[in-house]
Parts: C-alpha cells; structure tokens; sequence
C-alpha cells in the first residue's frame, strides 16, 4: 500500500512539473491573462503538493533507508531549477538593452517591435489580455533597417524598414519618428502599419 501511494505522489509531482517546466516555455511565445491565473494556481497547489510529499517520503527514508524515497525530493529539486532557469532565460531575452523601440496603437490591440542592441528583436502583438511573441534577426545601416524574414504576423510585410522623421501632423499621425515599411523599389508600402518610435538609444 505504500508503494502504490509512493507511486501516485510520484505521477502527481510529474504530472504538475511537467506541466508548468511546457508553460514557463510557452511564455516565450505567448500570454494570456487566464494562463497566468491557471498556472500560478497550478505551481502553489503543486508546491503544497510537493512539500507534503517530500515530508511523508523523508519520513519514510530515515525509518527504512530506502533511496527510492528521495526521489520525490530530488526530481522536485530537479523540476525548480529547470522551471527557474527556463523564467530566468525568458527575462534575461526581453531584458537585452533596446537600440530601437517602435510601438502602433489600434485601439483595442497593438503592436510594437523591439530592436536590442545584440542585433535581435521581438516583435510584440497585443490585444486585450493576450500577446504572442516573434523574434528575429536584424541589421540596421543608417536609418535603414534589414530583417531576416519578409513577413511577421501579417502585419509587417516586407525585409526593409525605414526611420523617418515626421515634423507636421497628419490624419493618421502626429509628428515625431517612425518606422515606415519599405518596398524593394525603395517606396513606402501602401497601406502598410506604421510604427511610432517611442525609444531611441543609438548614439546621435
């Protein structure tokens, strides 16, 4: 009977960490607010989880020397550091110093696009309560800027971005910098999103 409840905190502790070391690296991707809640849910029942488990096993093991019984303890070491490590990376790639930041405001959603000064980017989509994420490859040459795909997210549709400075008001805009799409010609894409530049570190 000991062995079969051993074995069903072993499955949950599994179950649990296995789960939250996939959505720790989906958070990578993606977010979304009900996500959060169901995973900081999940990671303190799995927590309480664990410590009740690790006290019923060390118990266990100090009145039958038996190694079996830490491997709940060890394997939930194991699953914190992974889980750890895997947020720790996340933030370390969102936290890289920012060349050029760019930002589009649709109401209801938006869309930025972060060049680090590492030569990547992150590309934000956003509406309320969610946002997916893509990172990519850059080179910029003055005020041009050259990414390694031609289309992310069916918003930006094309390899070339261009920093403009736009000194009057227009319909859609208001003066100040942005990030204009370009095509191969050189001209602006019609009809293309803008982006507002809303941080600029390169040295002027």
């Amino acid at each position: 009977m000991k062995d079969k409840n051993q074995l069903i905190r072993l499955i949950v502790i599994l179950g649990i960490g296995i789960f939250l070391m996939y959505q720790v690296y989906q958070f990578k991707f993606s977010f979304f607010v009900f996500d959060g809640i169901i995973f900081g849910t999940i990671a303190f029942f799995g927590s309480t989880y664990w410590i009740w488990a690790v006290y019923k096993d060390i118990r266990a093991y100090k009145s039958t020397k038996n190694s079996r019984f830490l491997m709940i303890p060890s394997i939930g070491i194991a699953f914190i550091a992974v889980i750890a490590g895997l947020n720790w990376k996340n933030n370390a790639e969102f936290n890289k110093q920012t060349l050029v930041r760019a930002y589009y405001d649709g109401d209801f959603n938006g869309t930025s696009i972060d060049f680090k000064e590492d030569g990547t980017y992150i590309f934000d989509n956003q509406a309320i309560g969610f946002s997916t994420y893509v990172y990519g490859n850059y080179k910029i040459n003055g005020q041009s800027i050259r990414l390694e795909r031609s289309e992310i997210d069916n918003v930006i549709k094309t390899d070339l971005l261009e920093i403009k400075n736009i000194v009057e008001n227009g319909i859609d805009h208001l003066a100040g910098t942005y990030i204009f799409q370009i095509e191969p010609n050189g001209n602006e894409l019609k009809l293309a999103t803008k982006f507002r530049v809303v941080e600029d570190n390169r040295k002027k």
